[in-house]
């Protein structure tokens, strides 16, 4: 179980690496060209790998937290419930942060694939894994409440509110025109958003002792949200950009149909 869970972290370190990184090609090129379907694909197959080895190394976590973590050393009872508590939290935290990002750039290439048939979006495993983040994140909510923690209570609330946003697209009778563009730019961003908090919150732990010394205390939990912060401003911004943008040039080419018609 140790080499499994060894295996899958070092997987999602290198794989993470390059996905942060290729996150931004996308953000940056072109929408339509060959770079950004090209560089967007390979995001993607980066983003359900890290996704993937988040969700085992955070179940062994759940199941296993001690022999995770502390294999072969001698713990008390008290010191190994301690120690138990403090690695399920954040492999909780872990898991619905691989869940989101999985959801996430699922449900944004659905989107932008299959463009105006949401039919394939309506599969019991998409279905399952939006009804599986709306779950996680209640019980972030709840742990974060019962322990204080800030972290758990803004996430919490963030996947909630994603999960029943893809859903509410899913099921909803009319969508407005090319609105699975919007979807797409916010399942991506989404899974980003992800991304980065997983890295802020684990993998950059380390640098950011380095850089803000005996201050890191201070400013973690803002460093920890930043990612989310960023990123759903973005996607507003993005949204209202493309809404006003779609449903006007959508508009006005129903008007001079109409006007067409009626000459």
């Amino acid at each position: 179980m140790l080499l499994f869970h060894e295996t899958a972290l070092y997987i999602h370190i290198a794989v993470g690496a390059c996905a942060l990184l290729l996150f931004w090609v996308p953000i940056f090129t072109r929408k339509g060209n060959l770079d950004h379907k090209r560089f967007g694909r390979f995001f993607a197959m980066g983003m359900y790998t890290v996704s993937i080895s988040g969700i085992v190394m955070s179940s062994l976590d759940l199941m296993f937290p001690v022999a995770m973590h502390a294999p072969g050393l001698e713990l008390t009872p008290e010191r190994a419930a301690e120690v138990g508590l403090q690695v399920r939290e954040f492999g909780l935290f872990l898991f619905s942060l691989s869940i989101l990002v999985l959801t996430s750039t699922r449900h944004g290439w659905l989107a932008i694939l299959h463009r105006d048939d949401r039919t394939p979006l309506r599969h019991p495993i998409h279905l399952g894994l939006n009804a599986l983040l709306v779950t996680v994140g209640i019980v972030l909510l709840i742990v974060g409440i019962n322990t204080s923690t800030i972290l758990f209570m803004i996430f919490g609330p963030l996947q909630i509110v994603a999960g029943l946003t893809n859903l509410r697209y899913i099921f909803r009778n009319e969508i407005r025109p090319k609105e699975w563009w919007i979807q797409h730019l916010s399942g991506l961003i989404g899974s980003g958003i992800g991304a980065y908090t997983a890295f802020a919150v684990f993998g950059g732990r380390t640098m950011f002792e380095q850089i803000f010394a005996s201050n890191f205390e201070s400013y973690s939990v803002f460093l920890w949200i930043t990612p989310g912060i960023v990123g759903t401003i973005a996607i507003n911004v993005w949204s209202r950009k493309y809404i006003k943008q779609f449903g006007g040039s959508w508009i006005t080419k129903r008007a001079e149909v109409r006007s067409e018609l009626f000459q």
